[in-house]
């Protein structure tokens, strides 16, 4: 009687059959392993990202209270942004993992963001700007309930110029190997053509970077005395 060739024989010797499954077996794990390694730091790196992202519209409302309450100053509302985004520097408990976290933030805020004041405007301030009793010029503040509520030439009355919006863009920094040059390669080519601050680079060289970008309204709580931010 023939015997099956296909089949492992009674010495326990794998037959071409057996052969081919443990290679075909070896194909599928060279297939699936990196696919699903790939997912499980994707998923990891995008966790990070909602992170730095909650993190950002925190800072950013954190840098428009801090503008509303000393004259929307530029330098003023960097100095809330880099408060804001201090915990996500931080590696160690304590004061010194704050004043570390504070350094690096300040670093990466100086190198990597963008702040724009986006109300008032410039026209706003030169249209309603009043002397104060310092004899500064600065947007009034003071009651606002009583002033008159009519929009003047800038398409804003004095009470809407005293709504300080901040628009803050932020390339931060991903540190998933091999998962951030894919997912910054893809943001490069999705806001390729975008005029935000060429020279900013959120890649310098190589795509470890993502460009995220937050917004914060507040109303002012200081009379707007130092314009040199506003557009």
């Amino acid at each position: 009687m023939a015997t099956d060739r296909n089949v492992i024989n009674p010495s326990g010797a794998a037959g071409p059959a057996g052969r081919s499954q443990r290679g075909q077996s070896l194909v599928e794990f060279i297939i699936v392993v990196p696919a699903f390694l790939f997912l499980v730091l994707a998923a990891f790196q995008f966790m990070l990202i909602y992170r730095a992202k909650a993190t950002l519209d925190y800072a950013t409302l954190e840098a428009a209270r801090s503008g509303a309450v000393n004259g929307a100053d530029i330098g003023e509302i960097r100095e809330g942004l880099i408060r804001g985004l201090a915990p996500l520097y931080a590696d160690s408990p304590g004061v010194g993992g704050a004043i570390e976290g504070m350094a690096k933030a300040g670093a990466d805020v100086a190198l990597y963001s963008d702040i724009d004041i986006v109300s008032p405007t410039r026209q706003a301030w030169n249209e309603f700007a009043e002397r104060q009793w310092d004899g500064r010029r600065a947007l009034p503040n003071d009651n606002l309930a009583f002033r008159d509520n009519r929009v003047g030439s800038s398409g804003v009355s004095v009470q809407d110029a005293n709504v300080l919006k901040i628009r803050v863009r932020y390339c931060y920094p991903m540190i998933v190997p091999f998962v951030d040059r894919v997912i910054g390669g893809f943001s490069r080519l999705i806001t390729e053509g975008d005029t935000w601050r060429q020279d900013l680079r959120c890649s310098l060289g190589h795509y470890s970077r993502m460009r995220l970008e937050s917004y914060a309204i507040v109303r002012m709580q200081s009379p707007l005395d130092k314009p040199s931010g506003l557009r």
